[in-house]
């Protein structure tokens, strides 16, 4: 007598077509494919969570290094001063310094100096990517088309623009959002 796959089968088929929902076509209707994408799917998880740690290491760590500049000091540098002087600042403490209390970061740039001035290692200014301790970004403004306002008043085959270029060369004031038809009641 045959024994049918029972109950226990279609369970653990029903709970990896589960852990496959969301995905597209048959990775989540055919319990082969799905089976297949699930290992994947762990497998990245599994990369992915080493691969997190790794980028905001670099993360960190190029915030330091900007910052150390900003100071006189390489990244490289600053470390070693810092192992120097004894501190136990890990990197996610330093860039969160750097990025939200620069004078503290300073001083620690300087206490770093020190120490390494006092190991009787030459420091040399490292120079800094910008001089600057804010940026601040100033857009061009756009070109913009001279536009020929006509004297005459606009009427219903105007555009919308011609006739606010009309009002704003005349002088009346308009709210931003106004319709044509309250623009040209304006006129």
């Amino acid at each position: 007598m045959r024994v049918k796959g029972g109950t226990v089968t279609r369970a653990r088929r029903k709970k990896m077509i589960k852990l496959a929902k969301g995905y597209r076509g048959q990775r989540h209707i055919n319990y082969k494919v799905a089976k297949q994408q699930v290992w994947k799917s762990w497998f990245y998880a599994f990369r992915d969570r080493k691969q997190t740690k790794r980028n905001f290491r670099k993360l960190w760590i190029a915030r330091i290094n900007a910052a150390a500049r900003m100071n006189g000091l390489s990244y490289s540098r600053f470390m070693n001063g810092l192992s120097l002087m004894g501190s136990t600042l890990n990197r996610k403490m330093l860039a969160d310094l750097a990025v939200s209390d620069f004078e503290a970061f300073s001083a620690l740039a300087e206490a770093s100096k020190k120490a390494l001035a006092d190991n009787g290692q030459v420091v040399r200014e490292a120079s800094a990517a910008t001089s600057e301790k804010g940026v601040k970004i100033n857009a061009a403004a756009p070109k913009a088309a001279k536009k020929v306002v006509s004297s005459e008043k606009p009427s219903d085959k105007n555009t919308v623009a011609e006739i606010k270029a009309y009002l704003s060369a005349n002088g009346i004031d308009f709210p931003a959002s106004a319709k044509k038809a309250e623009l040209l009641a304006l006129v």
